[in-house]
């Protein structure tokens, strides 16, 4: 039997609907809400108060949440919301009989038929927390979000270019103009509300007897985690509510046309977009709380500006000015919303969540009533006294200023679990590396390609930034993770003590499926606790483990186990074991009497490869110049120019020189015997060993003893015992031999 909770593929579907939701949303309330009222008020000549009002009433009209939840409990939850939306849309029609009105009637109607949409409005808004906790996951809930107001504020900005656009007629410039954009919001509305019914539910609306909205409201201030959220989401309104009066600022005092108030509220929904894509960005993966106080400093910084606007004395200032700083207040302004919204609803009840809802935006009206009637008074202060600031309203702007220190103050508060520190995101968001490492993190979570996967990881790896680090220690903290091999390898080419004891535990773990790439890790990591575990590694029953563990043991410095590892060394059968047998006794002993055994150990695996890389190896940890690998790769490749011109720059030594044209001959015509006699002839005519560093002699001596076996080996054996790339390793170290220095 299905429960009130949705399943992952209802809640995809859910989310779609909220998105479609958002879209038509965002074009039917634009053309319908605050801007639209505002002028439609001032045509009329209404009051600052009744200004103030207009711009806390859609906040205010939270009242009628006191008898709701009781009134509409057992009612399903979307079609409460998706009904209250049609109601609004009926009423916005009422707006046309302002064609048959002026003065103060028409402001009266105007506040009536706007406080009605409000408070449909807020009926269905008491349902929105508690639908997208629904269909959201506490994973992805502050995408949702933001990513649902960027989609409604791209609308709104068709809806306001559309408005602006509009009203630059001169015959709709004015009431006409205004009504035909309410007749276009109604028809959006309607079809927003169909989408909010196609979103899966099965929640109904809950009331339990006794438990109001007061006593909701005071078992949440008795909880920590709700109290400062509430808070913050009351006062944040307070500044939206504030901040809503730029419309009337910027009409009134700055003399902006109509079409220009509809190109600013453009502007100012492109910084909402632009919030969302913060808050989207950045809100789940560092938290709420970090963000918020940087948002609300800022927000602070830009109300001061607004206080010292010169609008009245100094005359008007360019255009622009006015829409970069509201730009910018809207950004930190809904940046601070959306995350406050987050942290909300996140704390919200999984029960009684409607009555919690409702709880909240009944308080909220309370804020939005004393800011509106506050905002009118500040207004009226600042244009009828002597006290006058910078502007009229710089009283208003001021008390913005306050709330918005405030609002600093209780993020500071606020309990939003899994937050990173207030130094943690400054170290992300203003450190190029940080942030870097934090997209980078983003694009490892959201691609599926392998190859891109590896890309990121490497780039993620190399990063220094706290961000990079914590995200190798949670993929290495996974059981399964397709990335955990590739973070081992780069924490030996990038070495990472902070990480030290995830590498220690997964190389210690037996039953891990990368055990053989930490302990690999392990070379780039000195110290005791290295030392200890590898040594413990050293008496394992598995050959392969036994290997990568001499071979870290060598890289970090110890060398008391060199006679156990020599002897592990003999039992080596397979290539990867030897190769690491050979790195580890190299580093271990300094005379590198392992390569006494160089041709015995290349040709003890019947591969060409094998043989190829063994040799290749060693002319690497000898430090040989040019790179036998490319010698041996043109080889593969049948060109042939390698081994050509690794003979060319032979010709400095005499030796070489005077047999340049024979081994050219030899090598085309697979003359191995005569390769390996011009090899021992050479060597052995070097009577002067002092030069030589114990390595190159033990190499010396193996060349010697190689080609000497060849008196030794049956005539119909030899093609099988002297080959292409044994006899080119002879020339190249014989080579290498004479050359040293």
């Amino acid at each position: 039997m299905l429960t009130k909770f949705l399943s992952e593929e209802e809640r995809q579907k859910g989310q779609k609907r909220v998105y479609n939701f958002q879209a038509l949303n965002g074009l039917g309330f634009n053309f319908m809400g605050e801007s639209p009222v505002y002028l439609m008020a001032i045509h009329f000549g209404a009051t600052n108060i009744e200004l103030g009002y207009i711009s806390s009433v859609i906040f205010l009209t939270g009242f009628i949440l006191a008898g709701l939840p009781r009134l509409l409990a057992g009612k399903n939850m979307v079609s409460v919301q998706s009904t209250a939306w049609l109601i609004r849309g009926v009423i916005v029609l009422f707006y046309l009989f302002l064609l048959f009105l002026d003065g103060r009637p028409a402001v009266i109607l105007i506040l009536i038929v706007y406080t009605l949409f409000s408070a449909a409005r807020m009926v269905g808004v008491a349902v929105w927390n508690p639908l997208i906790k629904m269909v959201t996951s506490p994973e992805n809930r502050g995408v949702v979000l933001a990513q649902g107001n960027i989609i409604n504020q791209s609308s709104s900005v068709i809806s306001k270019l559309t408005s602006f656009i509009l009203t630059s007629f001169t015959f709709f410039s004015g009431i006409i103009g205004i009504l035909l954009l309410q007749i276009l919001g109604v028809f959006f509305n309607t079809a927003a509300a169909v989408q909010l019914k196609k979103i899966p539910c099965r929640e109904k609306i809950e009331y339990k007897k006794g438990r109001n909205i007061y006593v909701i409201l005071k078992e949440s201030f008795k909880r920590k985690d709700r109290r400062y959220p509430l808070i913050l989401k009351w006062v944040t309104v307070s500044v939206v509510v504030l901040n809503g009066l730029t419309i009337a600022f910027i009409r009134k005092e700055a003399g902006f046309d109509s079409n220009l108030v509809f190109l600013y509220s453009m502007v100012m929904a492109l910084s909402i977009i632009l919030s969302g894509l913060f808050a989207r960005t950045f809100a789940d993966r560092m938290g709420s709380r970090p963000l918020l106080i940087g948002m609300n400093i800022f927000l602070a910084v830009s109300f001061v500006i607004w206080i010292v606007l010169p609008v009245s004395s100094s005359g008007n200032l360019p255009v622009y000015i006015f829409f970069l700083l509201g730009f910018f207040t809207n950004f930190f302004l809904w940046s601070g919303n959306v995350l406050v919204s987050r942290v909300l609803v996140n704390s919200m009840p999984e029960s009684e969540s409607f009555s919690y809802n409702s709880m909240t935006n009944f308080v909220t009206a309370f804020f939005s009533l004393i800011i509106g009637i506050a905002a009118g008074l500040l207004i009226d202060t600042g244009q009828g006294s002597g006290l006058i600031l910078f502007n009229s309203y710089s009283f208003l702007f001021s008390f913005a200023m306050i709330l918005s220190l405030i609002l600093v103050f209780l993020s500071f508060l606020l309990v939003d679990k899994g937050s990173l520190s207030a130094r943690e995101t400054a170290a992300i968001l203003f450190s190029f590396e940080g942030m870097r490492a934090y997209m980078d993190i983003g694009k490892l979570n959201a691609t599926e390609d392998p190859v891109k996967k590896k890309t990121v990881l490497l780039a993620i790896s190399r990063n220094e930034a706290t961000v990079a680090t914590e995200e190798l220690h949670s993929i290495l903290a996974s059981p399964l993770s397709s990335g955990k091999g590739e973070v081992l390898k780069s924490l030996f080419s990038n070495p990472r003590p902070i990480l030290l004891p995830d590498i220690l535990n997964e190389a210690s773990d037996q039953g891990s499926y990368h055990q053989l790439k930490a302990i690999f890790a392990l070379g780039a990591y000195p110290g005791k606790e290295t030392e200890q575990l590898l040594l413990e590694l050293l008496e394992s029953n598995e050959i392969s483990v036994l290997s990568n563990t001499a071979k870290s043991l060598s890289r970090i410095g110890h060398t008391s186990s060199l006679s156990q590892i020599r002897r592990q060394a003999e039992g080596a059968e397979n290539a990867w074991d030897k190769i690491n047998y050979l790195i580890a006794l190299r580093n271990m002993d300094k005379t590198g009497m392992i390569f006494l055994n160089t041709f015995k150990d290349a040709n003890s695996i019947n591969s060409g490869m094998f043989k190829q890389t063994y040799f290749s190896l060693v002319s690497d940890l000898l430090d040989f110049k040019p790179n036998l690998a490319d010698i041996y790769s043109s080889k593969n490749m049948k060109s042939g120019d390698g081994v050509k011109n690794f003979l060319e720059q032979t010709r400095d030594l005499d030796f070489f020189y005077k047999s340049h044209k024979d081994l050219k001959g030899w090598f085309k015509t697979g003359n191995w015997l005569e390769i390996w006699a011009f090899c021992f002839n050479s060597l052995n005519g070097k009577k002067d060993l002092s030069i030589f560093s114990d390595p190159v002699k033990n190499l010396r001596a193996a060349v010697l003893a190689e080609s000497n076996t060849i008196s030794f080996v049956q005539m119909e054996d030899k093609d099988s015992v002297f080959d292409y790339d044994s006899a080119l390793a002879a020339v190249f170290f014989t080579y290498q031999i004479l050359n040293w220095s």
